[in-house]
């Protein structure tokens, strides 16, 4: 009565991280965040990242294999490919689809994705490092989950800091004319003098 069965399933398959699926014994937060991550797609999209009856109907093998190797659509596709279901959340986040899917599109993808990470080593590491990197995302600042571009990083500076940058963009214009006036006439200051 005190131990479970080896190789017993526990948990609700629909939110049950590759690791837990196989039945291993080495479990750890980061179980939690895939946990938290299906949530997340959930919230997002209105659906898990399998549907229930995808699981249910399939044998506890198939449901194993589905868990560990394939890979589930983001929410943005998710969104997108099912049009009844766009219009319900969007109705209940009070939105257009479109406006939801765009939303929804790059960074809120990236983080949903990291966490369902079927690679545990590539998940965040604590349920802080993902509300972290939603907290950033709400801030307009980057998120860890980006794929590491250089013009990505400066879109986000350039929307965080827009009059910063449009006041240096206008004074590095200014003495670019500046210095492009200078030097035409200082060669129209050569030709007189040469002349």
């Amino acid at each position: 009565t005190l131990h479970t069965e080896y190789g017993a399933r526990i948990g609700t398959p629909e939110y049950m991280s590759p690791e837990q699926a196989e039945g291993s014994l080495d479990i750890d937060t980061r179980t939690d965040v895939y946990s938290l991550g299906v949530l997340l797609y959930e919230l997002l999209t209105g659906s898990t990242p399998f549907s229930s009856g995808e699981l249910r109907s399939a044998a506890y093998g198939e449901i194993q294999r589905i868990i560990r190797e394939v890979e589930p659509p983001k929410p943005s596709t998710r969104l997108s490919q099912n049009t009844d279901t766009l219009a319900s959340v969007a109705a209940r986040r009070k939105t257009d689809p479109r406006k939801l899917g765009l939303v929804v599109r790059g960074e809120l993808d990236w983080i949903v994705m990291k966490a369902l990470e079927k690679d545990r080593s590539r998940r965040y590491e604590t349920a802080n490092g993902l509300a972290a990197d939603v907290q950033r995302y709400l801030e307009g600042e980057a998120v860890v989950a980006a794929p590491p571009s250089r013009a990505y990083r400066v879109r986000k500076f350039v929307r965080r800091n827009r009059g910063m940058v449009l006041s240096g963009t206008a004074v590095a214009a200014a003495l670019l004319l500046g210095l492009a006036a200078f030097a035409w006439q200082a060669t129209i200051a050569r030709h007189q003098r040469d002349l």
